[in-house]
């Protein structure tokens, strides 16, 4: 050492080499948070033109031959395929194979099927030796989840399952397709009578999975009009299947124009033709609580519209709660309702809305553009381009680009890319904000 030069011991060098390393870290760290939020970024950019930037909740890659597809049937009051992207997601609506923000059902090669939920972070599979007909989760509680499949050319099975034990709670026969009443207290379940073809054959179970003596529902309520000719009203009168059917049943007249609700566990709404129907649960059976002629027009979860002919020939209409049939007319001044739809969700004294932006009404809330559904095609196009090259079978599935299926009130949406489907968290924005909360949304 010489003279008059100080040496800077090493103990003090690494120190500071130590303290720079850490404010360096912090550094990279807080550089993409906004200074309002403590970091050294710009302000965010807007979100308008960030939306590109999906985050992607999970990915769930797929074998050849495995789609999120349906065995070949649908709703019986559906005579037109629903549409993967649409809707809300609500109870009244037909079954979609993608899940609220929980899952997706998948049918593959040889008859089998497979459920997989996003559940702790991890896929969770819950696979079947035969193939899905619906899927649904049940509408308050997520960890029950329906399904029905297709054990032969005419036989069907449909179960109650608890997730993510993937237990199954209770198991019948049944006909080709389910659903939960819109307050999940029963399950629902529907066969046509093969030698008619005209008659639709219900059945209601119980959620907890009682099931009760099987009965059929007689029509012989007073001041009502009686059944067709010759109409089945005991259960040994029936087919071989609808003697099987268990619980509480009713076989209805069913045409290409019938419609049912199922608002309630004790309450069902059926229209066929010009014919409507309100029919009740009670301890012996079903029981015709009002019928009489007209249009029954849904208006999902408020209330049920009915549209008849007036003495002069004019239409006139009417609605009425849910649980009975007390109609209250409605002005001949209000503006026409709109054709129905299940897509559309009716908001008491506020006019309705569909997820395609249609408003029925001006005090309808006005809600913003739908831009994320396209916003996530563009997102995901390069991968659906790499999905044909890579496989074949593909182009027969997704010949103009990924299937994309919003769910709003849970802000997700599914896509199909191809080799693999993707769940990506939305961008938070007015309309998903709104949409949270709508009763009877999530």
């Amino acid at each position: 050492m010489r003279k008059g030069i100080p040496v800077v011991p090493t103990r003090y060098i690494i120190a500071t080499l130590f303290i720079a390393a850490l404010l360096l870290l912090v550094a990279i760290v807080q550089a993409p948070r906004p200074s309002r939020a403590g970091g050294v970024a710009l302000p965010e950019t807007p979100t308008a033109l960030t939306l590109d930037g999906f985050e992607v909740v999970a990915e769930l890659p797929l074998d050849e031959g495995w789609a999120p597809r349906f065995q070949g049937t649908r709703d019986p009051d559906q005579p037109d395929p629903w549409p993967f992207e649409g809707g809300f997601g609500t109870p009244w609506e037909p079954a979609s194979p993608y899940l609220g923000d929980q899952g997706v059902a998948l049918n593959g090669p040889r008859g089998r099927s497979d459920l997989v939920l996003w559940r702790g972070l991890e896929w969770r599979h819950y696979r079947f030796d035969l193939p899905l007909v619906s899927a649904r989760l049940h509408p308050r509680r997520p960890n029950r989840v329906l399904v029905t499949l297709q054990s032969g050319a005419t036989r069907f099975e449909t179960r109650l399952m608890e997730v993510p034990e993937g237990r199954v709670l209770w198991s019948v026969d049944s006909g080709p397709w389910s659903r939960f009443s819109w307050d999940g207290g029963a399950v629902l379940v529907g066969l046509v009578d093969p030698g008619t073809g005209g008659r639709m054959l219900l059945s209601a179970l119980r959620g907890d999975g009682e099931r009760g003596p099987a009965t059929l529902a007689d029509w012989t309520e007073p001041g009502l009009p009686p059944p067709p000719r010759n109409w089945p009203v005991k259960t040994e009168q029936l087919w071989d299947d609808g003697r099987d059917q268990p619980g509480a049943s009713l076989l209805l007249p069913w045409g290409p124009d019938s419609r049912l609700w199922m608002p309630a566990q004790d309450r069902l709404w059926v229209a066929e033709g010009l014919q409507w129907t309100l029919w009740g649960l009670e301890e012996g059976g079903w029981r015709r609580l009002g019928a009489g002629a007209g249009i029954l027009d849904g208006q999902p979860p408020e209330r049920m519209g009915l549209v008849r002919s007036a003495l002069d020939g004019s239409p006139e209409r009417a609605t009425t709660g849910l649980r009975q049939a007390e109609w209250a007319a409605v002005a001949a001044e209000a503006p026409p309702w709109p054709v129905y739809d299940p897509a559309w969700y009716w908001r008491e004294g506020q006019g309705a809305l569909s997820a395609w932006d249609l408003r029925w009404n001006e005090a309808a809330p006005r809600l913003p553009a739908e831009t994320q559904r396209e916003a996530l095609r563009r997102r995901f196009q390069g991968d659906w381009r790499a999905g044909q090259a890579l496989r074949v079978s593909l182009r027969g599935w997704l010949p103009a680009g990924p299937e994309v299926a919003l769910r709003e009130a849970q802000g997700v949406g599914w896509v199909w890319v191809g080799q693999r489907i993707v769940l990506a968290k939305l961008r938070e924005n007015e309309r998903v904000r709104t949409l949270r909360r709508f009763p009877g949304l999530r």
